[in-house]
């Protein structure tokens, strides 16, 4: 397995973790949307297990690329939605570094060692 699926993968657990993050510091200054909340618990842990998801996909040898954009646009959406209503706070920074991993790992799954990886492992 080339260097650059590891990274990718890397990028989307400290994606992963970041979230989780915001996720605390947020709950530090809005008890409605913290752990403590079920419906927030509950999400976040669908989120972890939706990356865990696309990590398996990624060693699997499928194409993330496009599961990487689409699901790069809900974060911007929810980013921008949270930049809304609550302004941007520390909490935010999490999240745009969660946005940033993922570019990262779009990063390391285009590149040519990446490609000639996926050819291999599908033909």
């Amino acid at each position: 397995m080339p260097t650059d699926i590891k990274r990718a993968a890397i990028a989307l657990i400290v994606s992963c973790i970041s979230t989780l993050l915001g996720v605390y510091f947020d709950g530090l200054d809005f008890e409605e949307i913290g752990f403590h909340d079920p419906f927030t618990l509950g999400i976040n842990i669908i989120w972890t297990l939706i990356i865990a998801w696309i990590i398996w996909d990624l060693f699997s040898g499928k194409d993330i690329k496009l599961t990487l954009v689409l699901v790069g646009i809900i974060m911007l959406a929810s980013l921008g939605w949270d930049i809304v209503e609550i302004g941007f706070g520390f909490a935010q920074l999490f999240y745009v570094l969660e946005l940033l991993m993922f570019v990262a790992a779009y990063f390391f799954v285009s590149t040519k060692e990446s490609k000639s990886w996926y050819l291999e492992k599908n033909s």
